[in-house]
């Protein structure tokens, strides 16, 4: 009974805000810092320059822990930052039901990362949550802020932003090289405007050790430089206009190294690995159900349905119609079902072709 209480509890909406007095008091590990947490909290830490102001946000989804590990190992370590920072641990309480760091969002509620473009007569627990850590960052007036989260499935580290000026790449280039700009809207925290250059980094998969390691050099080079903005935006390779590829209606998944008779697509169980590679036009991605309409749809910045111009159909068989790099392809059912497959973006000579048929030329 305990553990079903646990799972159904609706998020907290108090605010939980601690000083530079509460450093001494962490708990030595990750696991036992999570302990001490109690819905959303706030660690605000001077600087030497105290006029100025950074913000961290992490743990927005509770099963992507890289930000919270590099949060803890950092205010542990009880250095003086360039300036003051601001550390919103957004929703610990997810990532306390066990098994712990493994929930993305509290059984029965919904995902915080779509809440933040709710409007003001939502009073839903989730959607004030949502408005408290939005408070929260605009109230310091930031000069730059970071959203620290986790690939669901194996990946190397990459920004997303909507913006390519060059203090926003500045700031993913103190984390990675890599980073997608986009024009998708979803409802994150990244889609608000905060006056202030922003970045969510993807540090790569939430269990590996590499993704932990980016993100404590990241945060070490945001919280330790004085200037930020130092004119290294050449070192950030961009990807631009991300498709997002989601299941129609409801159509099943699966991966597997063979077609699964249970399940309306199937992508191959190795799918992974193109989180780390170009997929060439012509490859091989899976199996489909032989009806007429494919159960996918690859939406575009506009709103438009792309998808026949990224996937061919050959008897059963599913195959790139582009040069392709896709982020975010995990083989979690519940994610690939209820949120999106993954992301991709159309790459150099076939981004120019898909442009040519999307407007008729």
């Amino acid at each position: 009974m305990g553990m079903l209480l646990e799972m159904n509890q609706l998020l907290k909406v108090d605010i939980n805000y601690f000083d530079e007095s509460f450093r001494s008091q962490i708990a030595p590990t990750a696991l036992g810092f999570l302990q001490q947490l109690d819905g959303l909290s706030i660690f605000d830490i001077k600087g030497v320059d105290q006029s100025r102001n950074r913000v961290i946000t992490t743990l927005i989804h509770g099963n992507e822990p890289s930000g919270f590990i590099a949060s803890h190992w950092w205010l542990r370590h009880n250095k003086i930052p360039a300036t003051n920072i601001r550390i919103i641990i957004c929703n610990p309480e997810a990532a306390k039901t066990k098994p712990k760091f493994s929930n993305r969002y509290l059984a029965h509620e919904k995902d915080l990362n779509r809440f933040f473009s709710a409007c003001d007569s939502d009073m839903s627990e989730i959607a004030l949550r949502a408005r408290q850590i939005k408070q929260a960052v605009a109230e310091v007036k930031p000069e730059a802020v970071i959203d620290l989260h986790n690939t669901s499935g194996s990946s190397p580290a990459f920004g997303v932003i909507l913006s390519d000026d060059e203090r926003t790449l500045d700031l993913v280039s103190l984390f990675t090289n890599k980073l997608i700009l986009t024009g998708l809207t979803v409802g994150s925290i990244m889609e608000q405007s905060f006056n202030a250059p922003f970045a969510t980094i993807e540090c790569g998969g939430s269990n590996e050790i590499s993704s932990h390691q980016v993100a404590k050099d990241g945060l070490h080079e945001f919280v330790s430089r004085e200037f930020i903005f130092d004119n290294h935006s050449d070192r950030v390779e961009i990807h631009r206009h991300p498709l997002r590829i989601e299941l129609i209606g409801d159509a099943s998944i699966g991966f597997s190294h063979d077609r699964l008779p249970t399940t309306d697509i199937t992508l191959r169980a190795d799918v992974e690995k193109f989180n780390r590679q170009c997929i060439s036009a012509g490859e091989f991605i899976g199996w489909c159900d032989t009806g007429e309409l494919l159960p996918l749809q690859a939406i575009d910045e506009q709103g438009v349905d792309q998808i026949d111009h990224l996937i061919d159909r050959d008897n059963g068989c599913l195959f790139a119609k582009q040069t392709m790099q896709f982020f975010m392809v995990n083989t979690i059912l519940e994610i690939a079902t209820n949120d999106c497959l993954f992301y991709a973006t159309v790459e150099k000579s076939s981004l120019k072709e898909m442009e040519k048929i999307r407007i008729g030329i």
